[in-house]
C-alpha cells in the first residue's frame, strides 16, 4: 500500500484517492497523474484488495478507483465488499477490459462511474474529473440532508406556528404550534390548502398575499383572521417566506405566525380610550399623535416626544404640520427618507397597520401601529410608537440560543458539549462567570468547562462533594434556582469570596450549570428562564453524545463479529477443504490398488464432511449477503427445483401460482432444501430407530441417500405439495409423512440438529436463513394429513 500525496492541505478540500490495480506500474502512473492534475488529491495505490480493503476500513477514502480483473477478486466483487462495510463512497470501475457486458454488470452492481483505459495521458485527465465531480457531488448531498435535517428540528421547536407549503401552496408540513393555533391536526392540513383555516371575507386578501409572494419571491407580511377547526375566529400576525435557489425556482414556502387576538383587543381598547380621555392619553407608556383630516397635530403625549428626544411641550405641538413634524422626528432614523416614505405610504392606504419595525441610528428598535380614525371633519390619523429595543434583545438571545442547540447538536464529546455551553452562557446569555460541573460517581460535581472570568473571581475552581454546596443542593432537586446573595444561604460554600448573586441550572443526572456574578441580585428571570433553555438543549446534547457512542461501540462489535465470521469462513474453505481434496485423492488412489469394503465408508465419511463444508460457509457468508431480487414464477420455478434433487419415486403436487420477488440462488436453496428433507424422511411408513420425523439435508450437494434408500424407507409413496397458504399470505411446502413431534418443531431450525446419523444438521438452518434474509417468517406445523408442513409467511404473492 502506498501514498502520492503533495504538500500538506486543509481536510474540507482534500479528496483521498484509494487506486486498486494488481499492476504496480499503472497504480503508480495513474497517481503521478492525479497528483499533478489536482494538489487537493491524496493519491493511496494497492496492488492487493484486501489491503485496500483494510485502509478503506480503517480510514476516511474519498473515491475508489478499481481495475475490473484482479486475481483476488475482479472489481465488482471489491466494490460488493466496500458497500458490505457500510462505505457509500464514490467507486470508479477504471478497467483495460471494456466490453458492454462488464459494463452492464457494472452500472447493475452501483459503480458511480465507469472508465475504460486507453492509450496517452489524456484519460488520467478524464479520470481526475470524474473523481472530482463524483467527491463534489457525494459531499453536496451529504451537506444537503444535514441542512435539512437542522432545519427540520428548527421547525419543530419554533414557538410560532410554522406552515410550508411547495410552489403550488399545497401544504407539506405543519409544526405542533400551527395545530395548536388552528386545531387542526398536521394530518387534516397537510396535503390541503389555506382555504378551511381562513374565513371566507379575507380570502381575497389572502389570495393577494399568496399572488405578490409568487410574483417577488421574497417575503410578506400579514394580519388577518383565521377560523379554527371549532369555528372560533382568532387574528393572527403572519411572516411568510418564498425560499428560492440560486435560478430564482421556488424550493419551499414557509408562514409563520402567532396568535395576537388577545394583544390586537387590548390594544384596539386602548386606543379608543387614549381618544376619549386625554388624562390617560397622557399616561400611557407609549407614544401617541393623533393627526386630524388636515394632517395637522390633534393630540401628542410627552412619552413620544421622550421617544424622539424632542425638548417640547405637547401643547406646543398641538396644530403643527404632521409632514413637517414626520421629517423633524425622521433624523433619529438610521434610513431617514424611509421613515418619511412609509409614513406617506401608510396614509394614503388607509388601512390598519401593527408592528411597524423602526431601527434608530443608535440601534434602538421601535415599533408602530396605525389606524385610521373617523372624525366629525373627516378621517383622521392614529400612531402608536413603542420601544421594543429589550423585547428584539430577547428575541436575538433566543435566536442565538437556537443557534447554539444545532451547534450542540454537532459536539463530539461530553467535554466539547460543556465547552459550547460555557461560551453560549458567556455571549449569549451574558453571563460572564459561569462554569459546567459533571457528575462523577464517587467524586462529586467536577468542573469540566468554565470562563476566564470565573477563574478571575472564584481562583481554582472546587469539586463539590456529595451533600456540599448550593449546586449540590440544585444537582438534587432539579430545579434551577436564582440566589440574590449567596452569603445569606444556609448552603453557601465558601463565605470568602467576591461572589454575590449566583445562577444554578440543573443539568438532570450529568450535572450543573452554574453563573455568579460580584453584584448582588444580578440574575433576574428572564435569566432563569434563558438558562434553563441553554440546560435543556446541553442536556440533549449529551444525551446524543452517549447514544453516539453507544452505537459506535457497537459498530465496533459487528466489525468484529464479521471479522471473526469471515476468518471463520476462509479455515472452513481453505484449510479443511484442502486436507480433505487430499484424502479423497488419496481414497481413489487406494481403491485402484485394492478392493476393500472399508474403503466405501471412508469415501461416506468424505462425502458427509463435503457437505458439512459447503453448509458451514454457506451459513457463515451468505447470512449478510445483499439480495438480487428478481420477478420468479413460483409454479415453474417450483418444478425445476423438483428436477435438480434426487427424488426417486416420489411425486409433487403444484398447487402454486402468481409471481413473487427474490433472490434466486437464496430461493432455490429453500426449496431443493426442503425437498430433500421430505424424500429422505417423509415415508409414510414408520420411521426406523436412526430416522426420526423430520430432518433436514443441504441443497449444496447431493444427498447421501440413494434413491433406492428411499424406496426401502417408504419413499414410493412420498407426495410432496407445495400451496399457497390462505390470504396469499405465503405458500407452504407439505409431505404425507409421518410429521415432526410438537417438541421438536422449533428444535429442527438449529444449527446441526439432526435425527439421523447421514443429516448435516445445517439443511433446515439454511432454509430459516434464505427465508429471514427476504423478510419472511418459516415455521413447522402439522400437516392436513398428519406429515410434515413448512409454512413461509410474509411473501408477497402477486397474479
Amino acid at each position: 500500500m502506498a501514498e502520492t500525496t503533495g504538500e500538506a492541505r486543509d481536510s474540507s478540500t482534500e479528496i483521498r484517492v484509494l487506486h486498486v490495480d494488481d499492476d504496480p506500474a499503472i497504480v503508480d502512473l495513474t497517481a503521478a497523474f492525479l497528483t499533478r492534475f489536482d494538489d487537493s488529491f491524496t493519491v493511496y495505490t494497492s496492488t492487493d484488495a484486501e489491503s485496500a480493503l483494510e485502509r478503506i476500513e480503517g480510514e476516511r477514502i474519498d473515491c475508489v478507483v478499481s481495475d475490473y480483473e484482479m486475481p483476488e477478486m475482479d472489481g465488482l466483487e471489491l466494490l460488493e465488499r466496500v458497500r458490505g462495510l457500510g462505505r457509500d463512497v464514490p467507486f470508479i470501475l477504471f478497467t483495460g477490459r471494456g466490453s458492454e457486458e462488464i459494463a452492464s454488470k457494472a452500472i447493475s452492481a452501483g459503480v458511480t462511474d465507469y472508465l475504460q483505459k486507453e492509450t496517452g495521458t489524456e484519460q488520467y485527465t478524464v479520470l481526475a474529473n470524474r473523481i472530482e465531480n463524483a467527491v463534489e457531488q457525494t459531499r453536496s448531498q451529504q451537506a444537503l440532508a444535514e441542512s435539512e435535517k437542522r432545519l427540520s428540528r428548527f421547525i419543530e421547536q419554533s414557538p410560532l406556528g410554522t406552515i410550508e407549503y411547495d410552489e403550488s401552496f399545497t401544504i407539506v408540513r405543519v409544526n405542533e404550534a400551527a395545530a395548536e393555533i388552528t386545531g387542526y391536526s398536521a394530518d387534516e392540513l397537510v396535503g390541503g390548502t389555506w382555504l378551511p383555516i381562513v374565513p371566507e371575507d379575507e380570502r381575497r386578501h389572502v389570495a393577494e398575499v399568496e399572488r405578490q409572494l409568487l410574483a417577488n419571491r421574497g417575503g410578506y407580511q400579514s394580519v388577518n383572521d383565521i377560523v379554527r377547526a371549532d369555528g372560533t375566529r382568532r387574528l393572527c400576525a403572519w411572516h411568510n417566506r418564498v425560499v428560492t435557489d440560486d435560478d430564482g425556482d421556488i424550493i419551499t414556502i414557509f408562514s409563520q405566525f402567532e396568535d395576537i387576538t388577545e394583544e390586537q383587543r387590548q390594544r384596539e381598547e386602548l386606543e379608543q380610550t387614549n381618544i376619549l380621555r386625554s388624562t390617560l392619553f397622557e399616561t400611557l407608556p407609549v407614544g401617541v399623535l393623533a393627526e386630524g383630516a388636515d394632517r395637522n397635530v390633534l393630540r401628542v403625549n410627552e412619552r413620544l416626544l421622550e421617544l424622539f428626544e424632542i425638548s417640547a411641550d405637547p401643547d406646543d405641538v398641538i396644530g403643527t404640520d404632521c409632514e413637517a413634524f414626520a421629517r423633524q422626528i425622521s433624523d433619529r432614523f438610521a434610513d431617514p427618507e424611509a421613515f418619511v416614505s412609509r409614513t406617506e405610504e401608510l396614509i394614503d392606504a388607509r388601512e390598519s397597520i401593527w408592528n411597524d419595525e423602526l431601527l434608530l441610528e443608535d440601534g434602538r428598535a421601535y415599533e408602530r401601529n396605525y389606524r385610521p380614525i373617523e372624525l366629525p371633519d373627516g378621517q383622521g390619523h392614529l400612531w402608536v410608537y413603542y420601544d421594543v429595543t429589550e423585547r428584539k434583545r430577547r428575541e436575538q438571545r433566543l435566536e442565538a440560543l437556537n443557534e447554539t442547540a444545532r451547534e450542540l447538536m454537532t459536539a463530539e464529546s461530553c467535554t466539547e458539549v460543556a465547552e459550547i455551553g460555557v461560551e453560549a452562557a458567556e455571549t449569549v446569555l451574558n453571563l460572564d462567570a459561569s462554569v459546567i460541573n459533571f457528575h462523577e460517581e464517587g467524586v462529586g460535581l467536577v468542573p469540566i468547562a468554565y470562563s476566564e472570568t470565573a477563574t478571575e473571581l472564584v481562583g481554582d475552581l472546587p469539586t463539590f462533594s456529595e451533600g456540599e454546596g448550593i449546586a449540590w443542593r440544585v444537582y438534587e432537586q432539579g430545579e434551577a434556582q436564582s440566589i440574590g446573595n449567596v452569603l445569606t444561604d444556609p448552603d453557601v460554600y465558601n463565605t470568602d469570596t467576591q461572589i454575590r448573586s449566583e445562577l444554578y441550572v440543573p443539568l438532570d443526572e450529568y450535572g450543573v450549570l452554574i453563573a455568579g456574578s460580584p453584584t448582588p441580585d444580578a440574575f433576574g428571570p428572564e435569566d432563569v428562564v434563558l438558562g434553563e433553555i441553554l440546560g435543556v438543549n446541553i442536556v440533549t446534547a449529551l444525551e446524543q453524545v452517549q447514544r453516539n457512542e453507544r452505537l459506535r461501540e457497537r459498530e465496533r462489535e459487528l466489525t468484529k463479529q464479521n471479522a471473526r465470521l469471515e476468518e471463520f469462513a476462509s479455515v472452513v474453505s481453505h484449510d479443511l477443504r484442502n486436507p480433505l481434496n487430499v484424502a479423497e485423492g488419496r481414497l481413489e488412489l487406494a481403491r485402484s490398488e485394492c478392493d476393500s469394503e472399508e474403503l466405501e465408508h471412508v469415501a461416506n465419511a468424505h462425502e458427509r464432511m463435503a457437505e458439512l463444508i459447503d453448509d458451514l460457509l454457506i451459513l457463515a457468508r451468505d447470512r449478510d449477503t445483499d439480495l438480487d431480487l428478481t420477478p420468479v414464477s413460483l409454479a415453474d420455478f417450483v418444478e425445476a427445483c423438483w428436477r435438480n434433487v434426487d427424488t426417486g419415486d416420489a411425486d409433487l403436487a403444484v398447487d402454486v401460482s402468481g409471481t413473487i420477488s427474490a433472490d434466486e440462488t437464496q430461493l432455490r436453496q429453500l426449496f431443493e432444501n426442503l425437498f430433500r428433507n421430505a424424500v429422505e424422511h417423509g415415508s409414510t411408513s414408520p420411521p426406523s430407530q436412526t430416522q426420526g420425523n423430520a430432518v433436514e439435508h443441504s441443497s449444496t450437494s447431493p444427498p447421501s441417500q440413494t434413491p433406492e434408500d428411499a424406496v426401502e424407507h417408504g419413499g414410493s409413496d412420498v407426495v410432496v405439495t407445495v400451496g399457497v397458504l390462505a390470504d396469499d399470505a405465503g405458500f407452504y411446502v407439505e409431505d404425507n409423512g409421518p410429521g415432526i413431534p410438537p417438541d421438536d418443531r422449533e428444535q429442527i431450525f438449529e444449527y446441526g440438529y439432526s435425527t439421523t446419523h447421514e443429516g448435516t444438521g445445517f439443511g433446515l438452518s439454511i432454509v430459516q436463513q434464505c427465508a429471514m434474509s427476504h423478510g419472511w417468517e418459516i415455521h413447522a406445523v402439522e400437516g392436513k394429513d398428519g406429515g410434515a408442513r413448512f409454512e413461509i409467511t410474509g411473501v408477497d404473492i402477486k397474479e
